[in-house]
């Protein structure tokens, strides 16, 4: 379903030389294994992702002006102003290197090379990391801001034994580093009242009665089940096909009362039913390739994986589109589903982001897993175009050929 389309990419890719940045790589941490979970036929990709900003009459088709104004500089900047761009050191599924990492901005096609050292950061404690990339402001306004970051990652096909991983019980307490994944969030809400009823309805005598992985999968089966229609796809795209952001409803009503909503407005209510009954959940804001858009590029999307956290297990991947794929919203489901635990394609899916924009930062064109900090920008919202490109080269495959899923959040 998800192929990397990487045949003519390593010419563009190794036009960047990647720098080292040993000062900022964290030394390894001690990762508990998990005993249901394993990974399986790895497989190495250097990664380059690009994001611009740009402006073109293309974004406003309607625009009356004169017929030669094709491009037009949208965006005005203070100085000061910054980009950042999402990435995850550590899922079920992937690992990512930073040993290497190469970042770079261009401004009206005048490109500047980062120190790549100062641009990663990487969050106290977890998975999650950003490289910032600073813009100087030599001018007012830009036609095109690019930024572009190159890392490698490597990438395992992950197999989850439902069985085992139903035999874990309801713990005590949960361990800190989870409580953010308990609480209310953008866009994420376990105390809507509809939503934590048909969560604890979906197991009969209620979801302490069973095990969290059995209560996890009634709950995710019940809020699928109400969602009759996929409003519009998983992605927005700009003028030219490239991708430009994450597709919500147009008219902003979803969720289970109304039965519908679009791919993110569903894996942000499925987490919020696993959050309402005590499970720790969250979305994965991810990327792949899926064909060739206008420009002959690889087309970029958006896909939304969930995970919910089960002790001595990990987390546990789940993709309620998926699932919708398999019948869940016309049949019934008492055993194991595709698309819940064991879920397609993850080894093709690039893991960004747990958030919709950074901590800290805004959207700018649209809401994409990165965002900017750029206090007094503006934007000429009739000219203004955001573009995500993901371009991925295969690297051969891993050395160690299977192993078990981390447990937590720590990063190698």
């Amino acid at each position: 379903m998800l192929g990397l389309k990487s045949a003519s990419l390593i010419v563009a890719l190794w036009l960047f030389a990647p720098q080292q940045v040993p000062q900022q790589t964290p030394q390894a941490t001690p990762v508990s294994a998990s005993v249901a979970m394993v990974r399986s036929d790895p497989k190495l990709s250097q990664v380059r992702l690009e994001i611009s900003l740009y402006g073109s009459r293309a974004a406003n088709p309607s625009y009356q002006g004169p017929q030669s104004a094709t491009v037009y500089p949208p965006f005005r900047l203070p100085s000061g102003a910054q980009i950042a761009i999402p990435v995850i050191t550590r899922t079920s599924w992937c690992d990512t290197d930073f040993t290497v990492l190469d970042a770079r901005f261009a401004l009206d096609g005048r490109e500047t090379r980062l120190e790549a050292g100062r641009a990663f950061t990487r969050a106290s404690t977890g998975v999650e990391a950003l490289v910032v990339l600073p813009i100087p402001a030599t001018q007012s306004a830009y036609n095109e801001i690019r930024s572009t970051v190159v890392f490698m990652t490597q990438r395992w096909e992950l197999t989850v034994d439902e069985s085992m991983a139903a035999r874990a019980t309801w713990p005590r307490s949960w361990p800190s580093s989870v409580d953010r994944f308990l609480a209310k969030e953008t866009g994420i809400d376990p105390s809507d009242a509809a939503i934590k009823t048909c969560a604890e309805q979906a197991t009969p005598g209620g979801p302490r009665s069973v095990s969290p992985f059995i209560a996890a999968r009634n709950a995710i089966v019940g809020v699928v089940k109400r969602w009759k229609s996929l409003s519009g796809g998983t992605s927005e795209f700009g003028p030219d096909q490239s991708l430009r952001g994450i597709r919500f409803s147009s008219d902003g009503v979803y969720g289970i009362g109304v039965g519908r909503g679009s791919n993110v407005e569903l894996a942000v209510t499925c987490v919020s039913a696993l959050r309402s009954i005590g499970l720790p959940s969250r979305v994965v804001y991810c990327l792949y390739e899926d064909g060739e858009n206008v420009r002959g590029k690889s087309r970029t999307k958006f896909r939304f994986i969930c995970e919910f956290y089960l002790p001595d297990v990990g987390w546990v991947p789940f993709d309620p589109a998926e699932m919708r794929l398999q019948g869940v919203t016309t049949r019934a489901i008492q055993g194991p589903v595709k698309g819940f635990a064991n879920v397609s394609d993850l080894e093709d899916t690039l893991p960004i982001a747990f958030r919709p924009v950074p901590e800290g930062y805004e959207q700018a064109d649209r809401i994409a897993a990165w965002g900017w900090k750029a206090p007094g920008a503006s934007i000429d919202s009739s000219f203004a175009i955001s573009r995500m490109y993901l371009d991925e080269s295969g690297r051969g495959n891993g050395k160690v050929k299977s192993m078990p899923a981390p447990v937590g959040d720590d990063a190698p």
